[in-house]
């Protein structure tokens, strides 16, 4: 692959050459989402470990609720809404810290994509409350340029005195891209789906919620 992409071609060109790859030849059995950091189902392990992630702010400032766009951003506006719970899927989990972040409406991280790891733009945390609610607001990312991969956020959970863990990319319902497995899998889910029912709001706001059960 390293003979096909030099060094200097930015990441819209990269993405647009990797799509019509994955139709052409698999590369030592590295498809497109080994290329991205994500498979064409979403798996968001290899992209968020290698995503450049700023240092967490003092949990102390976070608040449940955030917004992390200015009203310019292009896009549609987006409130992402829900409730983190322990294990067994019943208490509410308070002092979770989320950091999320994901791509712009171009489907771009920022305009570094392409040299070096992503180094997201649209990005955020939060900390739940008493009830284990958060709230954040934003545009609804876009999927990379030219790919079969679902929109999505990526996202991981610090719990008080518990190790952080990444967790299931946030998807949004009606996406082409979401296999009849992954569509399955989210259903068997039930309340914990990671696949978001989208309605639209007072000036045409996009509303989604999600609840998330942690390990």
């Amino acid at each position: 692959m390293s003979r096909l992409v030099n060094a200097s071609l930015g990441r819209r060109q990269f993405v647009t050459r990797a799509g019509a790859l994955l139709f052409v030849v698999p590369v030592a059995g590295v498809g497109l989402g080994s290329l991205l950091g994500c498979d064409s189902e979403g798996a968001s392990a290899s992209l968020a470990s290698t995503a450049a992630q700023p240092s967490e702010p003092d949990p102390k400032s976070l608040s449940w609720k955030t917004k992390i766009v200015a009203d310019t951003e292009p896009g549609e506006p987006l409130v992402v809404t829900g409730r983190f719970f322990a294990a067994g899927g019943k208490t509410p989990l308070e002092g979770v810290v989320l950091y999320f972040y994901h791509t712009d409406a171009r489907g771009l991280y920022s305009e570094r994509d392409g040299n070096g790891p992503p180094d997201p733009r649209i990005k955020g945390w939060l900390k739940t409350d008493a009830e284990g609610r958060y709230e954040f607001r934003t545009i609804k990312p876009a999927s990379y340029p030219n790919s079969r991969i679902p929109a999505h956020i990526h996202a991981k959970a610090t719990a008080p005195g518990a190790a952080e863990q990444w967790i299931e990319e946030f998807w949004f319902e009606g996406d082409p891209h979401i296999g009849v497995q992954s569509l399955e899998h989210a259903r068997a889910a039930g309340q914990f789906s990671n696949v978001m029912l989208i309605k639209r709001g007072a000036g045409g706001v996009l509303n989604c919620t999600r609840d998330i059960r942690l390990k």
